[in-house]
């Protein structure tokens, strides 16, 4: 038998060794800081971010909704916006050659000094629907400049990123610059209803003519100070280097109805809610995908000293990186696939029992699963009587691929043009873009909007600051000019 002051002795030491071992993990972790890009120095003059903020309140004006039933959609909005930007983008229009695609998107094509692979900047037409603009602080399709913010629908997302591009374009060939190879500009028209008819078949246009690409860019993450926790309000620009799936599903429950006076002890709307709780109980799995390894490679070396000890030993304390994550929705989302209720329908009448009743359950996909493997597991989770089937709603989409490090040619030159100071990091986008449709081209897929803390996507008062508009044509001229020969 060991004598007591071994017994004590040995377990002591491995602990002082284990901690002297995360101490110094993490003090040289500390050293990797990568150094943040110093922001753009140029600016545009005065009239000129005049007359651009002018054309972007004018380009909110249009109503381009989107909607499900396309019977419903106001061609005559779209139509009206095209004809706007072909009046204040003349050079886009007169050197770009724009052609209509799916009957609303224009795919613009800017020819380089040689063939090769090019590059595709994407953005969007369409916004989604106002709910009660009577909740709004001001008219939602007014394009109001107030408090040093435009406010609007479609304003952030994607209006102001579109008019951006534009702006770069329109200055770059006022300067008589030339692309070194081909540059493709696509504005979708339908990219909130998934892009199938808009971005979709602007891939399939470029292929089908053998065309190739460099990389693509899109709307995704932006300059935030207030969504990365720890950072004390230090700028971080978010560069999302790959993207969730996406799965609607539709549980329909059956039973027999009848007189609500006289129900039966189990009823549709009972068999519905059970099995939705029991799908809302369970938790996919929780993992950090390659994005947000490479997030916490980027951002972990300057978080407060206990976020940094946790990220600089991974190894040993994820479980502790992920249980913080795991305690707010939008951490949630960044580390496993998510279920959200979306509809509930059932009934027609106060007096009568339905015989069904239907949920539909909309899923975003973590990079690891497939729509084959989460259907498997939600189809397990149901009962087995059969009175509650599952089916498949719309275009499901895998999750997309993970974009090149942040070591590559084309992620430094995103870094370089951003607008102002700002620590840039890859992180996994948790909606969807039409970038997804592109995915087949290259591996250099980025989605990235360069606005600052922009507020309100898909929710009322939707505003950006003036001076974040302003800085994204300055991020998108200077990306443009400063393309790989």
């Amino acid at each position: 038998m060991l004598p007591f002051s071994r017994l004590v002795f040995w377990p002591l030491f491995l602990v002082c060794a284990l901690g002297a071992g995360l101490v110094a993990r993490t003090c040289w972790f500390s050293t990797t800081a990568p150094a943040p890009s110093p922001g753009l120095a140029q600016s545009l003059t005065p009239g000129a971010s005049a007359a651009a903020l002018s054309r972007l309140q004018q380009a909110i004006r249009f109503r381009t909704v989107s909607q499900d039933d396309t019977l419903q959609v106001d061609t005559v909005q779209f139509a009206g916006f095209r004809r706007f930007l072909a009046v204040s983008y003349p050079l886009t229009h007169r050197h770009l050659s724009p052609r209509l695609i799916g009957g609303g998107t224009l795919l613009f094509t800017w020819p380089g000094r040689a063939d090769g692979p090019g590059t595709l900047l994407l953005a969007h037409q369409d916004v989604v629907p106002v709910e009660d603009s009577a909740q709004w602080q001001f008219p939602p399709f007014a394009g109001l400049v107030r408090r040093d913010s435009i406010w609007g629908r479609g304003v952030t997302d994607n209006k102001a990123n579109l008019i951006g591009q534009l702006e770069a374009i329109e200055i770059l060939l006022h300067e008589g610059y030339v692309p070194s190879h081909p540059v493709y500009l696509v504005l979708g028209h339908d990219e909130e209803l998934g892009g199938w008819r808009g971005a979709a078949r602007a891939a399939a246009w470029l292929r089908a003519r053998g065309l190739r690409l460099a990389r693509v860019l899109d709307e995704g993450g932006f300059i935030t100070r207030r969504r990365v926790p720890g950072m004390q309000g230090r700028p971080v620009a978010l560069i999302g280097t790959a993207e969730k799936g996406l799965l609607t599903v539709e549980l329909i429950a059956s039973a027999p109805g009848g007189h609500a006076s006289m129900p039966a002890a189990e009823t549709a709307p009972d068999l519905l809610l059970t099995a939705l709780q029991q799908l809302r109980h369970h938790e996919f799995t929780a993992q950090l995908t390659e994005p947000m390894q490479q997030l916490a490679g980027r951002v972990g070396p300057v978080l407060p000293w206990p976020q940094r000890l946790a990220f600089a030993n991974r190894w040993l304390l994820e479980p502790l990186i992920l249980r913080g994550y795991a305690a707010s929705p939008a951490g949630a989302a960044a580390i496993r696939t998510t279920l959200a209720p979306v509809r509930l329908l059932a009934g027609s009448k106060d007096n009568v029992v339905p015989a069904e009743a239907r949920a539909r359950l909309n899923l975003r996909l973590l990079p690891g699963s497939t729509v084959a493997t989460t259907l498997q597991q939600l189809r397990s989770l149901l009962p087995d009587s059969g009175r509650v089937r599952l089916r498949v709603v719309g275009r499901p989409a895998e999750p997309t691929r993970q974009a090149a490090l942040v070591s590559s040619p084309d992620y430094a030159l995103l870094d370089a043009s951003l607008p102002v100071r700002a620590l840039s990091t890859p992180f996994l986008m948790v909606g969807q873009t039409d970038a997804r449709h592109f995915t087949s081209f290259t591996r250099q897929v980025f989605r990235f909007g360069p606005m600052s803390d922009p507020a309100g996507f898909h929710a009322r008062d939707e505003h950006l600051a003036v001076s974040s508009f302003l800085g994204g044509i300055r991020f998108y001229r200077h990306y443009l000019r400063n393309l790989p020969e």
